[in-house]
């Protein structure tokens, strides 16, 4: 028994012993993260999360304030011609008038009547997403009755109670995707009265703001999700507006230009009017080493500098590096593949005894 007693002891004091050398080694050993440096692709991006899924080459067919719907003549998911009527729309000759200019006469004669409804038609037919609506009379009478209202007499009144009505055809052949008016409803100007899609394909409109429009460019790629779909989607920014617009948001007004991305082979789950969130890579380079920003230090000079870790010492060695990537700088000079990079470096000095604590790999 005395012999068992006396190996425990011994095993004890020894077990003590190591305890506290480990304890005297790991304080003179400074902790530290190390990362392993191997060539990536890294990327720059832009991200938006304020996208609305849209199908490409969409129309929506506006017309004058006060017309009254009359007829609907088509529904949701028809397939339209161009030119096809698509509702018919009643209009007094009062609104005929404040949509062409107020003209004075007491009693519009056809020639004169047909000269404001031509106008009026020339009106609601303008622009790349309006719709054509034209009267329910022969296009020679409309166009020789032009000098007829210019000639009016000066100290006439218009009759309101009279109508005429007017049909609205299609712009474009497609898919009708939305008709938000009813018969006898009366139109608000600033509302479509129909939707057309020519083409099933899907894109995402975004709003970018002006301090990173530049760095749009149309061709460059993007990664679109969504809480709608689970699908992540590839595109391409196909569309760059010309022009800049103010968003007012509870936080003040924003300048934006909005930015159209193409979806590449939508599936059943992503859906017009859907929400949707988009990165756009703005650059992209392959097989580069990258330090991560926490790891890249400047002496007073401006010099940069990290340190590596070379056995179980912190050594300083200075780095050239070139361009902004996410998750860090593009290193030309200094690191090699497979360089374990100290991503701390605050608390060690060139030379210093350190004690890795973990150790990751580099990533784009």
């Amino acid at each position: 028994m005395k012999k068992y007693g006396l190996l425990f002891s011994i095993t004890l004091v020894l077990s003590l012993l190591i305890i506290h050398a480990g304890n005297v080694y790991k304080g003179n050993y400074v902790p530290v993260s190390i990362v392993k440096v191997s060539p990536i692709t890294a990327e720059s991006s832009i991200y938006s999360n304020n996208g609305i899924v849209e199908r490409v080459d969409s129309r929506s067919v506006f017309v004058q304030t006060g017309a009254v719907v009359e007829k609907i003549h088509v529904k949701n998911g028809d397939t339209v011609k161009a030119g096809q009527v698509l509702m018919t729309l009643s209009v007094s000759s009062a609104q005929l008038a404040q949509s062409t200019g107020s003209i004075p006469s007491n009693t519009l004669d056809e020639q004169t009547y047909q000269g404001l409804l031509q106008a009026y038609y020339n009106q609601i037919s303008g622009g790349s997403n309006s719709a054509a609506a034209s009267p329910e009379t022969p296009a020679d009478s409309a166009r020789s009755s032009s000098a007829a209202v210019s000639s009016a007499p000066a100290d006439a009144e218009i009759n309101s109670s009279e109508t005429k009505e007017v049909e609205v055809t299609a712009p474009i052949a497609g898919v009708v995707t939305s008709i938000p008016v009813s018969e006898q409803a009366t139109v608000d100007r600033s509302k479509p009265v129909i939707t057309i899609s020519a083409s099933t394909d899907l894109q995402v409109r975004l709003s970018i703001n002006e301090s990173q429009i530049s760095e749009i460019k149309v061709g460059q790629r993007a990664i679109i999700t969504g809480a709608g779909f689970h699908t992540v989607y590839e595109g391409k920014v196909t569309s760059i507006s010309s022009e800049a617009k103010q968003e007012i948001h509870t936080t003040g007004t924003e300048t934006i230009v909005e930015v159209i991305v193409r979806i590449q082979n939508p599936k059943k789950d992503i859906k017009p009017g859907f929400s949707a969130k988009a990165k756009i890579i703005t650059e992209e380079s392959k097989n580069v080493l990258v330090a991560p920003y926490e790891a890249v230090r400047a002496d007073d000079d401006g010099k940069e500098f990290v340190y590596l870790l070379q056995g179980r010492k912190a050594v300083k060695v200075p780095v050239t590096t070139r361009k902004e990537f996410e998750t860090g700088f593009e290193v030309l000079k200094g690191l090699k593949d497979q360089d374990s990079l100290i991503t701390n470096p605050d608390s060690i000095k060139d030379g210093a005894a350190v004690l890795p604590k973990e150790e990751r790999a580099s990533h784009g």
